[in-house]
C-alpha cells in the first residue's frame, strides 16, 4: 500500500481509480462496507483501490470547540487499512486549502485529475468542500460530466441501530465493549509504548505493561476488563486496568495490562491491547489486602474465560 500524506506527494500519472471517500473514524462496520464495495468495484471494473480521508477530524478547524476524540490514532488506522489491502491511501491534513474548495473544484481537480477516479464508493451522508455544500447529490449530479461510475451507500443497521462511529465513542465511554466489538466487527484494541510506572504491579505480584495514552483517543471507560495482548507477533491473554488507581491516588487515565504467560519486562516495546469483555467498576480500596484479592479474582475470571 502506498501512501500520500499531502496532495502534492499524488502522482500525476496514477492508474485509474476506485476511490472510498469518508472520515473513517473507528473503521467500524459500516466503514468495512463502503471498503468492500469500493474494492469489489476495483477488481470488477479493472481499477486500483484509493481511500481519500483525513489525518486529523475535520472539526479541528470547522468546530474546534467540539471535536469528537478519536476512536483510533493515524498509526492505527494505517495498520486497519493495511489488512484491508488498499493499494492507494491518502492521508491529508484538513486545513485551509480543503475548507476553501468548491465541491466541483475539489472533483475535478483532486477526485478526477489528482486520483484519476473512474469509480466512486460514498456513504449516503458525505459532505465535502467549501461551507460543505458538497454532498452526494452533486456527486451523482457530476458524474456523467467528469466520467465516473458511483456507488452511494446507505447506512448501515444492525439490531435496528444505526451504526455510527458516534455510537462506538458513547458504547466505549459506557464500557460496553462486547457490544461496541459488534458494531466496530472486531475487538477494539490500543497500541502503544510501553512505559515505566511506579511498580506497584510488581510489589503486589502482578507486573503490569503500562502503556502511554496519546493525546484526543477516545478512552474507554475507567474498570478492569479481559483483553488479549499482542506482542512480539504473538497473541497472549491478559487482564487490563483502564483509569487512575485511586488507590494510590494517582492522577490522570493509565492503562496496565497484566500478560498472561510473559514473565519478562516489556519496557519501550510496542504491544496492542484488545478488549474482549468487562470484568467490573475501578474500586478504591482501603487496604492493600483488598486489592490483591481482588486482583486474584480478575485474574481467575480471565483464566476462566481463556479456559486456562
Amino acid at each position: 500500500m502506498k501512501i500520500f500524506f499531502e496532495i502534492e506527494e499524488i502522482d500525476v500519472d496514477l492508474d485509474a481509480t476506485s476511490v472510498a471517500l469518508g472520515t473513517f473514524d473507528g473503521l467500524h462496520i459500516g466503514h468495512t462496507e463502503v471498503l468492500n464495495l469500493m474494492k469489489t468495484a476495483a477488481s470488477r471494473k479493472g481499477l486500483k483501490s484509493f481511500v481519500y480521508t483525513f489525518s486529523n477530524h475535520p472539526k479541528e478547524l470547522l468546530s474546534p470547540d467540539n471535536v469528537p476524540s478519536k476512536i483510533m490514532d493515524i498509526d492505527e488506522k494505517v495498520q486497519i487499512f493495511t489488512r484491508i489491502d488498499v493499494d492507494y491511501l491518502a492521508l491529508i491534513r484538513f486545513d485551509e486549502t480543503q475548507i476553501l474548495f468548491e465541491p466541483e473544484d475539489f472533483v475535478k481537480e483532486i477526485l478526477i485529475d489528482k486520483l484519476n477516479m473512474k469509480h466512486l464508493t460514498v456513504g449516503y451522508d458525505y459532505k465535502f468542500g467549501k461551507n460543505a455544500k458538497g454532498n452526494v447529490s452533486l456527486l451523482v449530479a457530476l458524474s456523467d460530466k467528469y466520467g465516473y461510475t458511483y456507488e452511494i451507500v446507505q447506512p448501515i443497521m444492525r439490531n435496528d441501530v444505526r451504526v455510527s462511529s458516534s455510537l462506538i465513542r458513547e458504547l466505549l465511554s459506557d464500557g460496553r465493549i462486547e457490544e461496541a466489538n459488534f458494531y466496530l466487527g472486531r475487538k477494539h484494541f490500543v497500541k502503544g509504548l510501553v512505559v515505566r510506572g511506579k511498580g506497584v504491579g510488581h510489589k503486589l505480584g502482578f507486573p503490569t505493561a503500562n502503556l502511554r495514552i496519546k493525546d484526543n483517543i477516545s478512552t474507554i471507560k475507567s474498570g478492569v476488563y479481559i483483553t488479549e495482548t499482542l506482542w512480539q507477533g504473538k497473541l497472549y491473554p491478559s487482564v487490563t486496568n483502564v483509569g487512575s488507581n485511586p488507590t494510590f491516588e494517582q492522577t490522570g487515565i493509565h492503562l496496565e495490562t497484566y500478560v498472561i504467560g510473559v514473565d519478562r519486562e516489556m519496557y519501550d516495546e510496542i504491544i496492542e491491547v484488545r478488549f474482549v469483555k468487562r470484568i467490573r467498576d475501578e474500586i478504591k480500596f482501603n487496604h492493600i489486602d483488598e486489592l490483591i484479592t481482588a486482583m486474584q479474582s480478575d485474574l481467575s475470571k480471565t483464566k476462566a474465560y481463556f479456559k486456562l
